[in-house]
């Protein structure tokens, strides 16, 4: 195979060299360095493909793989497992680098990591279910479900503003005694009780506060707990075997799990956890404490490009920027409900190119003028790879 390698804005020029150097190596694996290979495998929930059978250029999407792979050989990434389809068919599937770089575990395919913040699609597709059941409507304010939000403070802010982040609370602001609650509805009452740090409806500010109020609005029309609800509305009818919402060191599937690890300095990577140990907390989090792999979670995003949970109105009304009405122009991005969107639609007829992105380094993204789904998950936490990998996914993919 032969390659070039045209200068991008944006890439160092000692990623562009590491890259020249590993054109010639295909798949090889460097010393230090391992990765998987990009060959089919047994049950994998989607078909194969070519690139050149979905009318990719099979030199963009080489060199898109091995982009990701000098970031591994230049120590921004302990490890990353990177799933492209295209079509509904698997043109990519890699792992790269390491799982526990302390004991010499490589990183494999079907690894299921901690998503982060990719757990907040999951949860806002099961809110707005329940908007179709109208067990909730967007309106209404929180306090409709929440009597700790029916005071002066809190009594403005409604389901729309929780799902747009426009709610007024503060990202890290939680109140005394928050995260040591026995119960996420404990929790979410001291929050109720305390009120927003700026008025509803003012500005955008991202918060998985305004997560875990929603998933206590759901434990309050459902009388169930909202991991519970998860399992029933989106886990258990798209057959997500490999999602969790808890992890215990003695579970069938924790080898499967990563460690995580954290920079203090540039190329300097250090485990902060490892799946010896276990995850603890008293109540699951509906902002961020999903378990899941890249196949489970390219289900998830496939449910939406085929409208099988939510309605497609519902889906267009969720991906629509919400300040449309307050701009002249279109915005390059935005916020819609519990989904980022990275770039908008070529025309009104189309959904935009959306995702979400987790602090652990991760993202989930659908481009649907392609029908391409890109699922990066990574062991190494709170890197800027990830936006390499959202600008790359444009440049690549998008058209």
């Amino acid at each position: 195979m032969t390659c070039s390698i045209p200068a991008r804005q944006g890439v160092a020029a000692v990623l562009l060299g590491i890259l020249a150097t590993s054109c010639s190596s295909g798949e090889t694996s460097r010393p230090g360095f391992p990765r998987s290979e990009t060959t089919p495998v047994a049950d994998a929930p989607f078909p194969y493909a070519t690139a050149e059978e979905v009318g990719l250029d099979p030199q963009r999407l080489w060199r898109f793989k091995e982009r990701l792979y000098a970031r591994v050989l230049a120590r921004h990434l302990v490890g990353a497992e990177i799933l492209v389809l295209k079509d509904g068919r698997i043109v990519l599937h890699q792992a790269m680098g390491w799982a526990d770089i302390d004991r010499q575990i490589p990183l494999e395919r079907y690894s299921i990591f901690p998503i982060a913040s990719m757990t907040k699609p999951v949860l806002g597709s099961a809110v707005l279910q329940l908007v179709e059941q109208g067990l909730i409507r967007l309106d209404a304010p929180a306090a409709t479900y929440l009597k700790s939000f029916d005071n002066p403070r809190s009594g403005g802010v409604t389901i729309q503003q929780l799902l747009t982040h426009r709610s007024g609370f503060a990202q890290g602001a939680e109140p005394d005694g928050y995260r040591d609650a026995a119960s996420l509805a404990e929790a979410v009452t001291l929050l109720g009780e305390a009120g927003p740090d700026f008025p509803p409806g003012e500005r955008f500010i991202y918060s998985g506060l305004n997560s875990d109020v929603l998933g206590a609005v759901v434990e309050a029309v459902t009388g169930e707990r909202v991991e519970n609800v998860l399992e029933a509305l989106i886990l258990g009818p798209l057959e997500l075997e490999d999602t969790h919402t808890a992890f215990a060191p003695d579970l069938p599937w924790a080898p499967r799990v990563p460690s995580l690890y954290r920079s203090w300095s540039k190329g300097r990577w250090e485990r902060h956890w490892n799946p010896l140990r276990p995850h603890e907390t008293n109540w699951f989090s509906p902002a961020s404490g999903l378990y899941g792999s890249a196949f489970d979670y390219a289900r998830f995003l496939q449910s939406y490009r085929k409208a099988m949970l939510i309605a497609d109105t519902t889906i267009s009304l969720a991906l629509a920027d919400p300040a449309a009405a307050d701009r002249s122009e279109s915005a390059p991005r935005w916020y819609g409900m519990h989904w980022e969107i990275y770039a908008p639609p070529p025309d009104s007829a189309q959904l935009p190119m959306f995702g979400h992105r987790g602090a652990t380094g991760t993202v989930g993204l659908v481009i649907p003028q392609s029908n391409t789904l890109i699922i990066y998950l990574t062991n190494s936490m709170e890197n800027d790879v990830v936006d390499e990998v959202i600008l790359a996914a444009v440049e690549v993919f998008r058209n």
